[in-house]
């Protein structure tokens, strides 16, 4: 006997084909009020439908949606039901990107302009755009208007209590549900990536903010007030045109107000997790890819400085701290780190102190500069306790030991205005406390020494 064998692609058209009649069926038993026959069928073809949606037509598709996204509804499943509303949002607003194979005829469709150039070279051709043709979302709306607000609410309630974990999922679910009701803003996804982070679920938030770092959300609003009554109140666009064109509408002194963007902090933001997570390569690549969008940046500059140097490029480093004090010369952070760098080379400490001493002269209490100026007085010391613990009993090895004590106690003595000036400032830093200890113990002042030792136990 012959044996009959199927090629992928007909084995796909009869699959999508058997798909769309239990689409089709589910959503006759669906209008009709039989809800759980409909349930039944969508969770059939489900799994298939996620692998193989492209070859959908897009009403058929709409309808799978419509059908899935009221069950999970209904089933309590708020998170995912909005996802499905807002790809059922898509698919009915377009464009959607329709082509076609010329050699087997299959069709293909997708929200995704790029996806539709990569499918160009694939044999298909003939790109349209289109959209489903259906109005589902109509029928839900009103639910999913309501449901948005009160979970936005809900969130701010959540972050203002510091309950991050509840407010991030709850202002995602608010991200979808908008984008469901037709919105293109991107606010509740924003919300949701801050609150991740500050759950420290990094990894959900740097999805977020890669996700809107790729759409080039601002943040950016414009603000519509005017006085009525004698005080200055909130109007929405529409409202403000009308009653600006209005005589005797009973407002006056229209004004806009443009709020800030949040774009480059966005940026800043997804650099910061990625370089906690020691992935400096990719963080260089958006710190790069924000400076070109905003050069002036001070926090994308510093960040950007820093994985310079975290990723071996030393010279670049230099060089971008020494631009951003030259856009800002009161910009201690970035003089410090010069300091730091220049701090560790024995033949560029000259160079360190000044660095150092600049940024005190703009930053007083800066106490961790202090403590850099007195490490650089106390570098020899390791040698130098290194040598006296080598030294023996004997008459000669012990007048070594007396010139390398004095040598020890001149270093301290240096050093000390430096390090009380950093306990000065911070009085719960460990690494001064520790520091000041051993001065006071060196230069024999006991006094002072029980004093911090007595602070230090306090803490």
């Amino acid at each position: 006997m012959k044996k009959i064998t199927l090629s992928l692609l007909t084995l796909f058209s009869i699959l999508s084909f058997g798909q769309e009649k239990e689409i089709k069926e589910a959503f006759n038993f669906f209008e009709n009020g039989n809800k759980a026959q409909a349930q039944t069928l969508i969770q059939q073809v489900d799994p298939v439908v996620l692998e193989k949606a492209q070859a959908l037509e897009p009403d058929v598709y709409a309808k799978f949606l419509y059908i899935k996204g009221s069950t999970l509804l209904e089933n309590g499943k708020n998170l995912e039901a909005a996802q499905t509303f807002s790809i059922l949002s898509a698919y009915e607003q377009g464009p959607v990107y329709s082509l076609k194979n010329k050699s087997n005829k299959q069709k293909a469709f997708t929200l995704s302009k790029q996806e539709a150039n990569n499918l160009q070279t694939q044999g298909f051709s003939g790109l349209k755009e289109t959209k489903s043709g259906t109005n589902f979302l109509q029928k839900v709306l009103p639910v999913i208007e309501q449901k948005k607000q009160t979970i936005a609410n809900q969130a701010t309630e959540e972050y203002n209590a510091k309950n991050y974990a509840s407010s991030a999922n709850d202002f995602l679910e608010a991200h979808y549900l908008n984008k469901a009701a037709g919105s293109n803003d991107e606010i509740y996804m924003y919300y949701a990536a801050i609150s991740y982070h500050a759950a420290k679920n990094n990894a959900k938030a740097l999805e977020l903010y890669k996700e809107l770092i790729n759409t080039g959300y601002t943040g950016k609003k414009t603000l519509y007030t005017a006085i009525q009554n004698g005080v200055r109140v909130g109007l929405t666009e529409q409202q403000y045109n009308l009653f600006k064109s209005t005589p005797n509408s009973g407002f006056s002194d229209f004004k806009t107000e443009e709020t800030p963007s949040v774009e480059a902090e966005i940026y800043s933001y997804a650099i910061a997790i990625l370089s906690a997570d020691k992935k400096y390569d990719e963080a260089l690549t958006i710190a790069e890819k924000g400076l070109v969008k905003f050069p002036g940046d001070k926090n994308l500059n510093s960040q950007i400085g820093e994985l310079y140097y975290q990723t071996g490029q030393t010279d670049k480093y230099i060089n971008q701290l020494k631009s951003a004090v030259q856009k800002d010369p009161n910009d201690y952070i970035s003089l410090f780190n010069l300091g730091v760098i220049y701090s560790k080379d024995p033949k560029t400490y000259d160079l360190a102190k000044s660095y150092y001493n600049k940024v005190i002269s703009i930053k007083p209490d800066y106490a961790v500069a202090y403590l850099n100026l007195a490490s650089l007085s106390l570098s020899p010391d390791k040698e130098i306790v290194e040598k006296m613990k080598a030294l023996g009993a004997n008459k000669a090895d012990q007048q070594k030991y007396d010139v390398l004590l004095s040598q020890r106690k001149n270093m301290f003595k240096e050093a000390l205005p430096y390090i009380e000036k950093a306990y000065e400032f911070d009085k719960k830093d460990i690494e001064i406390i520790q520091v000041l200890k051993e001065a006071y113990r060196v230069l024999g002042m006991r006094d002072k020494l029980d004093e911090i030792r007595k602070a230090e136990n306090a803490l």
